[in-house]
């Protein structure tokens, strides 16, 4: 069964959900993503319209009373941003989290093995760092 789970018409982009893959159609193309072959790129412009996309999610989720990780693989996308060092990315990512209020452990796992990576900047580490004292 499809699930479109995000629309933003103004770039054109859209992402459905299967059961353990899913379809991005950004600009007329097409990329599907597995989970077992996951990279999170074409997920990350969602970071930078965070407005439209969390009413989104937050909608789909309480009409269908699902958890967002059962349709967003958000803890894939934080892992792929991570490890390949994506500190802007990072940031809306962390941004995301945030707003959508999933912090769970699992991210906060993945969160704290960027706190002494000095490939992010100083300002990200410190505010994650902050959001997982806050959260311990």
């Amino acid at each position: 069964m499809e699930i479109r789970i995000i629309y933003i018409s103004e770039i054109n982009y859209e992402c459905y959900f299967y059961d353990s893959c899913w379809k991005i159609v950004y600009e007329g193309k097409t990329t599907n993503i597995n989970i077992n072959n996951f990279h999170g790129y074409p997920f990350y412009i969602i970071f930078e319209n965070i407005e439209t996309v969390s009413k989104q999610l937050t909608m789909l989720t309480n009409k269908n009373n699902i958890l967002l990780s059962d349709i967003f693989p958000i803890e894939l996308i934080l892992k792929d941003i991570i490890d390949h060092d994506q500190g802007y990315w990072l940031n809306l990512c962390f941004h995301f989290i945030i707003k959508m209020e999933y912090l769970n452990s699992n991210i906060i796992q993945l969160l704290i093995t960027t706190q002494n990576n000095k490939k992010f900047s100083q300002e990200l580490r410190n505010k994650i760092r902050k959001v997982i004292l806050l959260n311990n």
